[in-house]
């Protein structure tokens, strides 16, 4: 079971690294280059919310606290932020910073999470 939730962990972090990395260069390029990174920063994000969801379901359940609260405003930050990248595929500059400043909240709340309980 370990060895699972290390590789899930794995493809979380790697992925999740990418998806903001990359949202963080475009916003900060105002766009430019956004069409080009589309698919791989969509795959980056389904990634790292399904090894997400199951390491939720492994090391959470059911627990309800301070750093499940956390937690759960991260993930909802990075749905949302992947849902401003697809549904405003034709405003990329808009996108990019609305996804960076939401993919930055998740980062924290992820960070701080350990801390909060």
């Amino acid at each position: 079971m370990q060895i699972l939730i290390i590789l899930v962990t794995a493809i979380h972090l790697l992925a999740g690294v990418y998806w903001a990395g990359s949202t963080f260069v475009l916003a900060g390029l105002g766009g430019r280059g956004a069409e080009t990174l589309f698919r791989s920063q969509m795959i980056a994000a389904a990634l790292a919310v399904a090894a997400g969801l199951v390491l939720w379901g492994v090391l959470v359940g059911g627990a309800v606290g301070p750093a499940e609260t956390s937690l759960s405003v991260g993930a909802a930050c990075a749905v949302i932020a992947a849902g401003f990248q697809g549904a405003w595929r034709k405003q990329p500059a808009r996108s990019q910073r609305i996804a960076a400043v939401l993919l930055a909240v998740t980062v924290v709340s992820m960070a701080i999470a350990r801390y909060l309980g």
